[in-house]
């Protein structure tokens, strides 16, 4: 039986809307005229989703507007309506400028395609308004060949790396990501992905991105690939070093890799007192992961508003 058969639609959308508010309460997220209309469009989304909260810490500074939100299992082409929907209402304030174009040149190409999962629709809200940023991220099926994707989003978005690195996300691919900032910027993001070597490979999946991280990273950032749930790694020709997304099932196993500043222990004690979570995380760049304590990085965590956290499928990250 289908999980949304057991949980009556608004039930599942009510719950949406409490993860967002409870998280918004927690942190003091400051108001913005984004959020009633990001909370409007989480709540028209049919099926069930995760609702994934991030804090973004910056030494003493939190940033706590950050929300994605998908589907669990194939949505696409659907849940791009929805997205382009929640745009249309933004673009009506005369103080801002969306620039789609990436994104509907890249979904015009692949609107019918099997490759696409689904796609988020996700804010990150700034002290300033030019510095928020819409996002728009395509989850692709792993497994599948993919290259046709990654190298169209390469060819968009111009972006140039190495024949080594390209291969890995040719081969590696979990999301390519349409960052829309409100000021008319734009970018795309294409993230690779591997299970933890306590699951082993599924397949092929992440046996070209382990390889890259074994030969070019430190010992620290290999181990954390390792004792990790899911390891995904995001570039973008927009940051010089690439980010690290570590993810865990169980909140604990954090404490056992990650020290953090006092900001962090905040958000740890809070995830901890949450219901419905299906995996937290950690994501920094190298460079920090070095460090003893972190103090620039992002704590995220996923809830399930049907709360069936123990099915496998709620159990992968959203953009396995």
């Amino acid at each position: 039986m289908p999980i949304t058969s057991v949980f009556s639609h608004n039930y599942l959308r009510e719950q949406r809307l409490r993860f967002i508010r409870t998280h918004r309460d927690a942190f003091d997220v400051p108001y913005s005229f984004l959020l009633p209309l990001y909370e409007e469009a989480v709540f028209k989304i049919e099926g069930s989703c995760g609702v994934e909260p991030s804090c973004n810490v910056e030494g003493d500074r939190l940033f706590a507007g950050d929300f994605q939100v998908a589907n669990y299992g194939h949505t696409w082409p659907r849940s791009l309506i929805d997205a382009a929907s929640f745009l249309d209402k933004i673009e009506r304030r005369i103080d801002v400028k969306i620039n789609r174009n990436l994104l509907e040149r890249f979904s015009a190409l692949y609107i019918g395609s099997s490759k696409i999962e689904n796609n988020t629709i996700g804010i990150d809200l700034r002290p300033t308004l030019q510095d928020s940023v819409i996002k728009i991220y395509m989850h692709i099926h792993p497994g599948q060949s993919n290259e046709d994707l990654v190298m169209t989003a390469l060819a968009l978005d111009g972006a140039i790396y190495s024949a080594e690195l390209t291969q890995v996300l040719l081969r590696d691919v979990v999301v390519i990501g349409f960052n829309l900032f409100l000021d008319g910027r734009s970018n795309i993001e294409i993230w690779a992905g591997s299970a933890g070597q306590k699951h082993n490979h599924q397949g092929n999946l992440g046996r070209d991105l382990t390889a890259y991280i074994r030969k070019y990273y430190s010992h620290k950032v290999n181990y954390m690939f390792n004792v990790s749930d899911f390891s995904a790694v995001s570039f973008s020709k927009q940051k010089i070093d690439p980010l690290f997304h570590f993810h865990f099932f169980d909140i604990k196993d954090i404490l056992k890799y990650f020290a953090f500043n006092s900001l962090g222990d905040k958000i740890y004690d809070f995830c901890q007192s949450q219901d419905c979570i299906t995996y937290t995380g950690v994501s920094a760049r190298a460079q920090e992961l070095e460090s003893n304590r972190l103090n620039n990085y992002s704590f995220f965590y996923n809830q399930s508003d049907t709360c069936q956290t123990d099915l496998d499928i709620l159990r992968l990250p959203m953009m396995f």
